[in-house]
């Protein structure tokens, strides 16, 4: 009977320590940045705001952080714009992931929250990351007179992912499989061969946050949002994106938007991008911002 109940004890210890360790490795890096929230119908939403000149909001990927913008938002700061970080309901502070019904629609007015604390009757720049590119073209084509240009990186969202890719995508956010497992994972869905993952690309993934994105995400067509309003759009076109490649994004957007597309091709990036490539796509989106700022 003894043995029974150390083995019993034992075993709720051990779960114990995995439950930890899997909350706290899915735990993204501190962003950078001033901390400050806003609300809207009860939810909160937090965002990190850094910089002086004029407001680059900016939303990351499907269940990802803030944080992953650290160095963009660095290199924009020092280009003289003013960066505003947005963690999506249910990362870090912000609340409102156990809403129902909701729509990319509603995920816009979520930034139009933050961009009228921010700068209030200006128009602001803003700038999606892989599922944020959606959010980010939803709010440029429901708030077009508040957008001077828009900025998205592996934009895509109209043609379905090959299905080993979305299998790894979804595999992802499996937090509590070990590294040796779930890592080439991570790396077929997000990184071109021969790039390392970094330790915080393994860390900060949020299902819950994922969950409520892909559900708003099947509840908007995508005629609603594909557009992206009607100011100018730069894409940030990873190479060897396979979740986003480029006949599936840029050329698409290029073919039917015409002179209103701006196309930056990065060599040797995959659809996370950000972490590949940080100076090529801060060249980029810098080069393009001054030049529609400038803009009448």
């Amino acid at each position: 009977m003894r043995v029974v109940v150390m083995a019993g004890l034992a075993l709720v210890f051990f779960a114990g320590v995995w439950a930890y360790w899997s909350y706290r490795e899915t735990l993204p890096r501190q962003a950078a940045g001033t901390l400050k929230l806003a609300e809207r119908e009860g939810a909160a939403l937090s965002y990190y705001v850094s910089g002086d000149g004029p407001l680059v909001i900016m939303i990351p990927s499907l269940g990802r952080a803030a944080s992953d913008f650290n160095e963009l938002a660095g290199a924009l700061n020092g280009a003289g714009f003013r960066t505003a970080a947005i963690d999506p309901r249910g990362m870090g502070e912000s609340s409102g992931a156990e809403a129902e019904g909701l729509t990319l629609h509603d995920l816009a007015k979520d930034i139009d929250t933050i961009a009228q604390e921010e700068a209030p009757g200006e128009k602001i720049f803003v700038l999606g990351h892989a599922f944020g590119n959606r959010v980010a073209r939803t709010y440029a084509s429901d708030f077009p007179e508040k957008v001077k240009s828009t900025l998205l990186l592996a934009a895509g969202g109209k043609v379905p992912i090959a299905p080993r890719i979305r299998k790894a995508l979804g595999r992802s956010f499996y937090v509590f499989a070990p590294d040796f497992w779930r890592g080439p994972e991570v790396k077929l869905a997000f990184f071109a061969d021969g790039n390392t993952v970094p330790d915080y690309w393994m860390s900060g993934w949020n299902w819950k946050t994922a969950k409520l994105q892909v559900a708003a995400t099947q509840s908007t067509p995508a005629k609603e949002w594909w557009q992206g309003g009607s100011a100018p759009l730069l894409i940030i076109q990873a190479m060897q994106d396979t979740i986003a490649p480029p006949e599936h994004t840029s050329v698409l957007l290029k073919e039917e938007f015409g002179s209103r597309i701006t196309v930056a091709e990065i060599e040797n990036a995959g659809h996370a991008l950000l972490p590949e490539q940080p100076e090529k796509i801060a060249e980029a989106a810098i080069r393009f911002l001054r030049e529609k700022d400038s803009a009448p």
